[in-house]
């Protein structure tokens, strides 16, 4: 049975603070200036109560957890394990307890984020749209995109911001399709940016390879929704802005380290990269070498 008296009201029922401040280990986690984010967590021996958070948080277990389960009314407890999926909406209720290791990933995000996706993405009004309440749950679309798109990321660094919030929209609309209480039809998108549009884009791209560039801002220039400027997007150039982006960059870099003695560290800066390190291991994904004996291959 479980004990209404657990939940009470406090000043700040974050899920990620309610961790903070119990037996949990944080590993890695990454914000947005929207108040989205996500974390990585840890955690053994003990429970968690959430109490009508304000915000809903999916979790994801990465390894684990097959002694760990939600309390309910029910005479067989349900257990989790690796890559199984829960949800947790906004104002929901619920008890955890957990008696050996286990490693999570955890997406925060307001009802405001989802509302608007749905309302940009399916041109339909959100406001009754509501996430479902699911405990221990299999979805393997999600469970690649958190293994071979979301996770490999750096999350320090400010390049892989534009692929974070990019997945973010991705996630969100799996959500609304497959999680939620609506059922709908998704828009056709034919054909891709406007020749102007695209140029446009394209342009401000080149001129801000040193700075941070987000989703939001390239799709504010178009004039379009966040998720129909990345489908469009694609259709233009070929592939998701942030790794049109990224190619842009080694690209840069490449003519840099051909054409200055500029130190790497000092390239890596110029081209929007946040460490030498990182600005390694994207050069060599692009072309199976490193900046260093790429420059030394053009002497």
């Amino acid at each position: 049975m479980i004990e209404k008296s657990v939940c009470k009201e406090t000043e700040n029922n974050a899920i990620f603070n309610t961790l903070q401040n119990n037996t949990a280990t944080l590993h890695n986690q990454l914000w947005l200036p929207n108040g989205s984010g996500a974390a990585i967590w840890s955690n053994e021996n003990g429970q968690a109560n959430y109490c009508k958070p304000d915000h809903h948080t999916l979790s994801f277990y990465l390894d684990g957890g097959e002694k760990t389960h939600r309390l309910y009314n029910r005479a067989k407890p349900l257990y989790g394990a690796p890559n199984k999926l829960c949800l947790m909406p906004a104002e929901h209720q619920s008890q955890w307890r957990f008696s050996s290791r286990f490693k999570f990933l955890h997406l925060y995000f307001g009802h405001n984020h989802l509302q608007s996706t749905f309302e940009k993405a399916f041109d339909k009004e959100g406001r009754n749209i509501e996430l479902m309440d699911q405990t221990f749950v299999d979805d393997s679309y999600l469970s690649n995109i958190f293994h071979h798109t979301l996770l490999p990321l750096n999350w320090h660094d400010r390049s892989d911001t534009l692929a974070f919030t990019h997945i973010q929209q991705i996630v969100y609309v799996h959500l609304l399709k497959n999680h939620c209480n609506v059922q709908f039809n998704m828009p056709n998108i034919t054909g891709g940016l406007s020749p102007i549009v695209a140029k446009r884009i394209n342009e401000y791209i080149h001129d801000h390879l040193a700075s941070k560039i987000t989703i939001e801002q390239l799709a504010n220039i178009a004039e379009l929704s966040e998720f129909h400027f990345s489908r469009m997007f694609h259709q233009s150039f070929g592939s998701p802005p942030h790794q049109y982006v990224l190619k842009l960059r080694t690209q840069l870099a490449a003519m840099l380290l051909k054409t200055t003695q500029h130190p790497l560290a000092d390239i890596a800066i110029q081209c929007g990269f946040s460490s030498q390190p990182h600005f390694t291991l994207h050069f060599k994904t692009f072309f199976s070498i490193t900046p260093a004996k790429y420059r030394q291959l053009q002497r």
